[in-house]
Parts: structure tokens; sequence; C-alpha cells
């Protein structure tokens, strides 16, 4: 049974790419072809022990993330001169929700044990351990950082600084933050401000 699945299109691409993980433990990756209008399998491999509940692609798209039931995080190759796939115990079973930031340096991890775990991108270590929810936590979101609105072009095409206001300045520090959300089976949501 399929229990995840994400549809992407790289910026420099133009066929899209779906992954999706299963009950199995497997996830996989279609290409679409133009040439032949059929969806390809490019990637498949098993991962997990348990079923896939949540994966998310690399802004990059040079890989793409999954979790699991099990406590397993995996790094999936996209492109082909990568093969390997990094496998991580984590020892916290049930990370529901994964989402990927839009730098690509990190994505976090939504638990059954109400925990919301950050890691790095790269290397899979664990940054952080975002401790509020009183019950399990089942997603999770990066907000999109807006353009920084301080800086104006002038008549020479360079970029200057304007000067704000104190109101707009917190306007703009919230716009250009780096926002986590995380939802609980609580019925709350958490809002963090991740690096």
């Amino acid at each position: 049974m399929l229990m995840a699945v994400t549809l992407y299109l790289p910026h420099h691409a133009t066929s899209p790419l779906i992954a999706a993980g299963y009950e199995s433990g497997h996830v996989a990756l279609w290409r679409y072809n133009p040439s032949t209008k059929k969806w390809e399998t490019v990637y498949l491999h098993k991962s997990h022990s348990q079923p896939v509940l949540s994966l998310d692609m690399a802004p990059s798209a040079d890989c793409f993330f999954s979790s699991s039931a099990d406590a397993i995080v995996a790094k999936h190759p996209l492109d082909d001169g990568e093969t390997e796939t990094k496998v991580v115990q984590t020892k916290h079973a049930g990370q529901q929700s994964l989402s990927v930031r839009a730098d690509g340096k990190v994505f976090a991890t939504a638990g059954w044990d109400g925990r919301v775990r950050v890691y790095t991108a790269k290397g899979m270590k664990e940054l952080a351990v975002l401790k509020w929810h009183k019950e399990g936590c089942y997603a999770t979101a990066f907000a999109e950082i807006l353009d920084d609105p301080t800086k104006v072009a002038d008549d020479d095409s360079t970029v200057a600084q304007r000067q704000l206001t104190v109101s707009q300045q917190r306007a703009v520090k919230s716009q250009t933050t780096h926002w986590l959300a995380a939802g609980s089976k609580d019925g709350k949501v958490s809002l963090w401000d991740i690096y």
C-alpha cells in the first residue's frame, strides 16, 4: 500500500520526479520520459523495516529523505553519480512527518514521542530536539523565506538598504526567519525559529 508520495519538478530539468513510500518499507523514484511519454522507475530501495510515513525532496534535487514507523531516517540519491543510500538509526521510532527546509541545509521530523527533531541534510546529524507538545507530533512544515524587503534597487542597478521603522523591522524579521511549524495530536501548533 502507498503511504507517502511527493511530486517535484527541478528548476534545471524539464521532466518531473515522483517519489513514493510504501507499507513494505520500500521507496521508489520515477522520472517522466517526454520522448516515450511514460514514467520510468529510476530508483527502488528498501531502507525501512516498517511502513514509510513521510518523504520529502531536497530543493537541489540531488536527494530525497524518508522516515518511517521504525527509527530509521534515510537519504536517497537522485543524481546518477551517487548510488549509495545513507541510513541513520535514530533510536526514535515513529517519525511521522519529514520536511526539508527550502535552502536544503536542514530537515525536521515530527515524532510520536511528542518531539520535533532537526537534522543536518548533508550528514544527517541531529541538531536539535524541540520539546513542547504533550502528545505525539504528526506534521511539520518550513516557511518559505521571502526576499529581503529592505533592499531596493537604485538607478545604477545596485542594491541599497533603506531605513525602516521599528514596526517594519519586526515585519522584515518575521518574513526572513527560518520558521518551522509542528502540529500535534494535542490539537496545538508550535512555531519555532530554526537557525
